[in-house]
């Protein structure tokens, strides 16, 4: 599933394409990829694209009318900007743009859901999206309080997106080995140290994989339908039995809340 990294770099090359693009028409090609809890969907023609962000794992098309338009990929969801009549493989849905171009979604797996936000509502309290991992105001306080006198497994607590927003499984343990934390520690008992410690190491994970337009450790490529590089970088995320790059003991997995979960036995603690 694409995480913090993957979105923004979606988000930010369909920003470069759809800011101030007049959108004409709304084509469903597969009613359940529209929530449940969406706005009317076909009210968005006549309306205007005025930027393209990210809200948590959501592509967010905020609209001149004050909507927000959020787009959740999930496993296999893609985004592109095609000529009129250029196909897309499993295309569920797309923005019909001025001057003949359209906002193509393909989802192989059906998983990815489009839903319409009301103006004047927080979008992301409507979306029940946390504070955003990289926004500045998640300091060291905000953190504390976050973790505190919390009994579950760390890594558990940083894919809450209830709480943490953008954060998923590659990054969360990555950040973990590079703050030597086991994924196991309880939120709560972490020191003030580790906590400022573990901050900083995922805003750098998450910051260096933007950088290196994320991971393509399975189905991900960007709006532009290239692949990311992150993946070449990883520390132990998919390398189990493969050596710690830190100190060569072989990197553990294990399941944790019905994740996969990758740290090293003999660096984190």
């Amino acid at each position: 599933m694409p995480e913090l990294p993957e979105v923004e770099t979606i988000a930010r090359g369909l920003d470069a394409r759809l800011r101030g693009r007049v959108i004409t028409g709304v084509d469903v090609r597969w009613h359940r990829t529209v929530a449940k809890a969406s706005l009317p969907i076909d009210s968005l023609a006549g309306d205007a694209i005025a930027r393209v962000g990210r809200l948590g794992k959501f592509v967010a098309i905020a609209l001149r009318s004050g909507r927000t338009l959020a787009i959740h990929l999930r496993m296999t969801g893609r985004l592109r900007v095609v000529r009129a009549g250029e196909l897309v493989e499993h295309e569920r849905f797309a923005l019909h743009l001025a001057g003949g171009e359209r906002l193509a979604f393909g989802d192989a797996r059906k998983f990815g859901r489009v839903r319409l936000l009301g103006a004047g509502t927080d979008a992301a309290v409507q979306l029940d999206v946390g504070i955003d991992a990289l926004s500045t105001a998640l300091d060291a306080a905000a953190f504390g309080a976050l973790l505190a006198r919390r009994s579950t497994p760390i890594k558990a607590l940083l894919l809450d997106q209830r709480r943490i927003g953008g954060v998923g499984n590659i990054y969360a343990c990555e950040a973990l080995f590079r703050a030597r934390i086991r994924p196991k520690r309880r939120s709560g008992r972490l020191t003030a140290k580790q906590r400022l410690r573990l901050l900083k190491s995922l805003r750098a994970v998450l910051e260096k994989a933007i950088e290196l337009r994320g991971s393509s450790v399975d189905d991900y490529v960007d709006s532009e339908g290239l692949p990311g590089s992150f993946q070449k970088i990883l520390r132990v995320y998919g390398r189990a039995g493969l050596p710690c790059r830190r100190c060569r003991t072989p990197i553990k997995r294990i399941v944790l809340a019905q994740r996969a979960t990758f740290f090293c036995p003999a660096c984190q603690q």
